[in-house]
């Protein structure tokens, strides 16, 4: 999808720099500003707390993360010179219906990690209570509310940062199969998926403030969503699930009244084991159903960006003689050719692109989101 016909091989690390320096520049300054508005209110900002209360603090989080939104966007229309739906799927565009699909799968599919957690606890700890007692205080409704409002944005801007500008950036690398040193084994390599689902798995993975089991947690997730992606040729699929996951974590830690430990630990191998079960059901429904609705997992060759060059324009109004067919002089005019059948223009030549076209954080059940 970023391998467009304007591609030129120092695209790709130019907007990923572009975009990483771009999203630095706009923490530090946000950081700034809430440290000068934390000191405004009378609070002492500290190195685990800007503003020294477990929901201001996580709001200003969610927020800071969900910027990575359109800082990407806008450096694949700046950078990448190409259309910024394409960052979404391979139709150009969100695609609203399947998403709410997606949605509702993964609603279950969080069951499903409860419930394994639930079946290991019983296992492994009798006795011992799935939830601590609750300790939500008289601002649980209120949170509750707050993230109802933030976690989709901030779910949606890793999905778009990640899953969607960096895994295109590093599948564009790879040469076609009509390109010079297109058959080489590297360039095969390059156009599979694994390079592009590893290395944003990977870089998901070092994002989080995790630790031991809770980065295989995490990793387990990110491949996993990463994979889908390429696989339903969208980010819809893991928007889904990233949104439900996450907004369960986080319901559950202001329930427990540890929400300023939402984003860090080093989670536990039940919780490894549940959001393995949890992915493992999810992609499996969300494939059939890929495969019952007929979503489009590859762009049709005329509306990849990669064919979008300019070409010759089609000829206006009804066709013109043949050259052989041209009156000799002295000789009547010829009538035109009649138009196309159906009332159509004939289609102009259109020059071939220079590549060829291509097919192209959530918590664990132990409560660590992504």
């Amino acid at each position: 999808m970023a391998r467009t016909w304007r591609y030129r091989w120092w695209v790709p690390p130019l907007a990923v720099v572009a975009a990483v320096l771009v999203v630095i520049l706009v923490q530090l300054v946000m950081g700034t500003a809430a440290v000068i508005l934390a000191l405004a209110s009378g609070v002492e900002s500290t190195e685990d707390s800007v503003f020294g209360a477990p929901l201001p603090d996580l709001v200003f989080q969610l927020v800071v993360i969900a910027t990575m939104a359109p800082i990407v966007v806008f450096i694949a229309w700046l950078v990448q010179r190409r259309p910024v739906g394409t960052l979404f799927s391979v139709t150009g565009r969100l695609r609203v219906r399947w998403l709410l699909c997606c949605g509702l799968v993964a609603v279950p599919a969080m069951a499903v990690s409860l419930g394994v957690l639930y079946a290991i606890t019983l296992a492994t700890s009798p006795g011992t209570p799935f939830f601590a007692p609750y300790a939500g205080g008289p601002d649980f409704a209120l949170t509750v509310v707050v993230l109802m409002l933030l976690v989709p944005f901030q779910a949606s801007a890793e999905e778009i940062a990640l899953r969607g500008f960096l895994m295109q950036s590093v599948g564009s690398v790879g040469a076609g199969p009509q390109e010079r040193r297109g058959a080489s084994a590297v360039s095969r390599f390059l156009r599979t998926p694994l390079p592009a689902v590893v290395i944003s798995g990977c870089v998901f993975t070092l994002l989080h403030d995790y630790f031991g089991w809770g980065l295989l947690d995490v990793a387990v997730f990110g491949m996993a969503m990463a994979w889908l992606t390429w696989y339903t040729g969208g980010l819809e699929a893991a928007i889904g699930l990233h949104v439900v996951h996450n907004m369960a974590a986080f319901v559950i830690s202001a329930y427990e009244g540890t929400l300023d430990q939402a984003a860090t630990g080093g989670g536990s191998w039940q919780g490894v084991i549940s959001t393995t079960a949890e992915v493992a059901f999810y992609i499996a429904v969300v494939v059939w159903l890929a495969k019952r609705m007929g979503i489009d997992r590859t762009v049709p060759a005329d509306d990849h960006p990669a064919a979008a060059g300019p070409g010759l324009p089609a000829p206006q109004g009804p066709w013109p003689p043949a050259p052989s067919a041209q009156p000799a002089p002295g000789t009547a005019p010829q009538a035109p050719h009649p138009p196309a059948p159906g009332g159509r223009r004939p289609a102009g030549p259109r020059l071939p692109a220079p590549g060829p076209t291509q097919h192209w954080s959530s918590p664990g059940g132990d409560g660590t989101y992504r």
